[in-house]
């Protein structure tokens, strides 16, 4: 890789059926197939092909394999516990119905499985009017009398859930051992650790064809469960430069995430030695310059920066809202930049919600 500028990809997402989606994806640009309610655009998946830019015509895990240390870089192998992975997974999910009720094991759960944990976070797109999102167990709910309800198989255990409103902007951080679902009408854009394990609780009663419910794992997902878990909606902490508005809406030792609103023309650097970036328009449009590469990103696209010393440019081509993940050094990027825009200890903290990450480098 060169050692100037830092080297960038454009992606095309694998696109997922699924019986809870819909098709309001096309909307963010994404070509569906007809006729398949599609419930998630796995972005940076391993399948996901670059089409444009640093490994054009290969898929991401290819290119990672090329030289992982290099693609990479030395915090996000920590991340990933040294596999040879893309460290961030980033999706497009269109709810168009409830999905599962479930819970996702931590890294020292998942180990057993050979895979890794599932913390993740959730910023919201859009909601339909009264939509909600199911986080953690009810004040006053026992782990016992959710699981009792749980088994019935017929959606009675989301009532033992808090159920929040679900809004436009709102983000919220589910570490592994959360018991979760993503309500009808909502459509997040989500960041997690690189795992596909998912352990279902309760499936709202729902049957296949043949009347069958899907698959269920009860007990695998109650020894996951971390019964105190109950995320909350995170409160942004400003940190603008200049005429470029950023907002920390949250960060763990796995993935940061930020949102990046640039007025027509602006230019911001992008790009960090120890960690991938993915950029993911959400409006507007804007172009990502990087080695001897100049990507154009329209809502719904994302792009990769590979780690790098110096950066990539990103520059809006119109009014444009952008988010942004990385694997941070919570210190340097995320405790730091906060303090300095006098954001208070608290709030600070709170970006990590209950993994407690940030609180402990703010200690460090």
């Amino acid at each position: 890789m060169s050692e100037g500028m830092a080297q960038v990809s454009l992606l095309i997402p694998r696109l997922d059926a699924k019986p809870w989606g819909g098709r309001k994806l096309a909307g963010y640009g994404l070509d569906l197939p007809p006729g398949e309610p599609i419930g998630e655009a796995l972005v940076t998946a391993g399948e996901a092909v670059i089409v444009k830019g640093d490994g054009a015509g290969k898929t991401l895990q290819e290119v990672v394999e090329t030289d992982p240390h290099i693609r990479l870089g030395q915090r996000a192998m920590a991340a990933v516990s040294g596999r040879v992975i893309f460290p961030l997974l980033v999706k497009l999910i269109d709810a168009a119905e409830n999905l599962s009720i479930q819970v996702h094991p931590d890294d020292a759960g998942a180990m057993v499985l050979d895979r890794l944990g599932k913390t993740e976070a959730w910023y919201v797109l859009a909601a339909d009017p009264g939509a909600k999102v199911y986080l953690g167990l009810a004040n006053g709910i026992s782990l016992e009398d959710f699981m009792s309800r749980a088994r019935m198989l017929d959606g009675s255990s989301a009532r033992a859930l808090r159920a929040l409103d679900a809004e436009p902007g709102m983000t919220t951080l589910i570490p592994a051992g959360t018991v979760h679902a993503l309500g009808a009408g909502v459509m997040v854009y989500e960041i997690q650790q690189p795992s596909d394990v998912t352990f279902r609780l309760d499936d709202w009663g729902r049957t296949d064809a043949q009347g069958n419910p899907r698959e269920m794992h009860l007990e695998q997902g109650k020894g996951a469960v971390r019964p105190g878990y109950r995320p909350e909606n995170m409160v942004p902490i400003d940190v603008s430069d200049g005429e470029i508005a950023r907002h920390l809406l949250t960060a763990c030792r796995y993935f940061a995430l930020e949102r990046l609103r640039l007025p027509v023309g602006s230019t911001v650097l992008v790009g960090d030695p120890g960690s991938p970036q993915v950029l993911t328009v959400l409006s507007g449009a804007a172009g990502l310059i990087g080695g001897e590469d100049d990507l154009v990103l329209t809502p719904g696209s994302s792009g990769v920066v590979w780690p790098t010393a110096s950066g990539a440019e990103l520059t809006a081509t119109e009014s444009s809202e952008v988010l942004r993940a990385w694997v941070p050094d919570l210190l340097q990027d995320i405790v730091r930049p906060a303090l300095a825009s006098g954001a208070m200890d608290m709030d600070i903290g709170a970006l990590g919600g209950a993994s407690d990450d940030v609180r402990k480098a703010m200690q460090s």
